[in-house]
């Protein structure tokens, strides 16, 4: 082998084995459904402390997302991950944990994603921090929380944000193109007994 040859061949193994960094972390803007109702228009826009109460029969549909202020690596070292984990991930949301504190993580909820080309549900469970048996094939899903003054560290002083905060990734499955122009969310509360099914989300993102 040629040394050139070689040198490429060097290179493009180092580019592999490089962890993966996310580019940005890109917000949802606008409603997907008309003029934004309450439970939409407290989701847009970076993590703020203004935050809505979703139950079973209402939703939060949203899109173009846009960049916010604070950088993937800023967020990624919030939620204490491991450097590069926030990358492998395709959508992000924040929660409110102020009304049902003592339940760790994000509130079981029902997500649909569309590109106008595909479209793919699933029933999140809190409890398991799985899709629901017989939902969601393809989804998976890590969760977390962060304490208020972790929240405000990292979004900026958030003076409407009472209480602490639950974090949810998710993988969406290979056949959504989350880089897609026309990406939108569409949430609502999950139907899981003896489970937090009201989510009150902040804001939902998309990791590109």
């Amino acid at each position: 082998m040629n040394p050139f040859a070689k040198s490429v061949l060097t290179l493009a193994a180092a580019l592999l084995t490089m962890p993966a960094t996310a580019q940005s972390v890109q917000w949802a803007s606008k409603p997907a459904d008309g003029p934004a109702g309450p439970t939409t228009a407290a989701v847009l826009g970076q993590p703020d402390g203004l935050a809505t109460s979703i139950s079973f029969y209402a939703a939060s549909y949203v899109r173009d997302f846009q960049p916010g202020k604070v950088s993937g690596a800023a967020i990624e070292k919030a939620l204490k991950l491991p450097a590069g984990e926030l990358a492998k991930w395709d959508v992000i949301a924040f929660e409110s944990k102020t009304i049902d504190p003592a339940l760790p993580g994000f509130d079981s909820s029902m997500w649909m994603v569309s590109d106008l080309n595909r479209i793919a549900s699933v029933v999140y469970d809190g409890k398991t921090r799985m899709a629901a048996p017989g939902t969601g094939p393809g989804w998976t899903f890590k969760t977390g929380t962060m304490t208020n003054a972790e929240f405000k560290a990292t979004f900026g002083p958030a003076p409407r944000a009472f209480g602490d905060y639950a974090w949810l990734l998710i993988k969406l499955p290979s056949t959504m193109d989350k880089r897609s122009d026309r990406l939108a969310i569409w949430l609502s509360g999950g139907p899981i007994p003896g489970s937090a099914s009201d989510p009150s989300p902040d804001a939902i993102g998309v990791i590109r």
